[in-house]
């Protein structure tokens, strides 16, 4: 039942919604995933209106009174989430047969295809990136000492919203925020490290001004302090990745080649190992307790069972011997939920948003905007890394949309990558003084 406080909080950003200007709507969209629990809703009619599903409407309804939609115009990553989000749910209402299914995945759409309708409409221009990134960086600043205070009293203090669930690992607790869940508390900052940083290297060849770097230290430090407090391996290991992948924006012309590398290294490991190389997973342990291993069994019993999902899904995975019949992999959630078209879309989707970020790095001339674009490259790998260990639910899957829509804006203003062209020498006529002196 959503409660009294959660209503007014909703009530208030959908007034802001309506109210604030253009380029400060996609901050509001940002801090009310970070502080609305995304399991409270409205049941109208036996229907659930969460709350981020009751912004993303009214973020339509701006639209339609505003008619800002003149300035949306669709690409290939546009139509690449549409065929996603509805061969998914084409997909899942086939496996499940029942009308109660379509209703369902008829949500999903909504919930999807609606906000990320409503982020490309008002994520129109490289200062609106900066936006985001800024928009970020203040919220986990914001956040963090709810989360600090959650991991000192073992209280969280989003009760209030209707966050009361509370959990612990070998007598550490597990920090969640008014997340859905830990381990998405913490993968939701391990992506900003990446971005913060970048900021901050951006303002010190663009601005050069105190008050934007201690803002972006700060933001580094809290993303970190957060990361830490969620009690997670898998986030743990997406910030490690991401601060890594930083250090290489020299080498990035060179990122192709060192990817083929470590599949590379990867592929002779596979074959010299004992077990498959994605057993790997199962010995990485950061935070203690981790359960590496059900992230292991779970990869290799997918594969196993390849010939039950491939087509359309299946229903129930409780027969492949994992742990609570669990999915806790955004790759394999898509094959088990809508078949390996949609895993391959799905798969397709986050490599080119990588491609399209990586491409920004090369092709512009102004340095910070490519710096800029490095942060948010490695912010989105971050995610491609916890997607590993976890499949995306609740309001953090605002930030993916967020970022789907970021991609597509680069997409269209990213120039292609320049070629060398040979023109000929240009013949000189000569001076008619000199030839009047020969």
């Amino acid at each position: 039942m959503i409660t009294i406080p959660t209503i007014i909080l909703t009530c208030i950003f959908c007034l802001l919604i309506l109210s604030v200007s253009k380029k400060n709507l996609i901050p509001i969209y940002i801090f009310a995933m970070c502080f609305v629990p995304a399991d409270q809703a409205v049941v109208i009619a036996g229907l659930d209106f969460k709350v981020l599903r009751i912004l993303a409407l009214f973020g339509l309804a701006r639209i339609i009174i505003t008619g800002d939609s003149t300035r949306y115009r669709a690409n290939k990553i546009d139509n690449l989430v549409v065929i996603w989000a509805v061969v998914g749910a084409i997909s899942f209402s086939l496996l499940w047969g029942t009308f109660q299914a379509v209703i369902n995945r008829a949500g999903t759409i909504v919930d999807l295809l609606v906000i990320y309708y409503v982020f490309r409409v008002y994520v129109n221009s490289i200062d609106s990136i900066y936006r985001i990134g800024w928009s970020l960086v203040i919220s986990i600043i914001v956040l963090t000492p709810f989360v600090t205070y959650e991991y000192i009293y073992a209280e969280n203090p989003f009760s209030i919203f209707g966050r009361n669930a509370i959990s612990f690992r070998e007598g550490r607790i597990r920090c969640s925020g008014a997340f859905s869940h830990a381990i998405l508390l913490g993968s939701f900052s391990a992506s900003i490290a990446p971005i913060a940083l970048g900021l901050y290297k951006t303002n010190a060849i663009k601005t050069r001004k105190l008050k934007y770097k201690l803002t972006s230290i700060l933001g580094i430090i809290c993303s970190i302090m957060v990361t830490i407090f969620s009690a997670s391996s898998g986030p743990m290991i997406a910030l490690i990745s991401g601060l890594l992948l930083t250090t290489f924006y020299r080498f990035r012309f060179s990122f192709p080649l060192l990817l083929k590398l470590t599949i590379l290294v990867l592929f002779i490991l596979h074959l010299i190992m004992k077990k498959p190389v994605w057993h790997l997973i199962a010995r990485v342990d950061f935070a203690g307790g981790s359960t590496g291993y059900h992230r292991y069994l779970l990869i290799d019993k997918a594969i196993i069972h390849f010939n039950e999902w491939a087509l359309i899904g299946v229903k129930s995975v409780a027969d492949w011997g994992i742990w609570a019949g669990d999915v806790t992999n955004m790759y394999i959630l898509q094959g088990v939920q809508g078949g390996s078209i949609t895993f391959l879309l799905f798969f397709l989707l986050i490599y080119r948003m990588l491609n399209i970020f990586w491409k920004y790095t090369l092709n512009m001339s102004n340095g910070y905007n490519r710096i800029m674009a490095w942060g948010i490259f490695c912010s989105t790998a971050t995610h491609a890394v916890s997607f590993i260990s976890v499949a995306y639910f609740g309001q953090i899957q605002m930030l993916l949309i967020l970022l789907l829509a970021t991609a597509s804006l680069m997409h269209n203003i990213t120039p292609p990558p320049k070629k060398e062209i040979k023109r000929p020498l240009k013949q000189t006529k000569p001076n008619r003084k000199d030839h009047l002196m020969k």
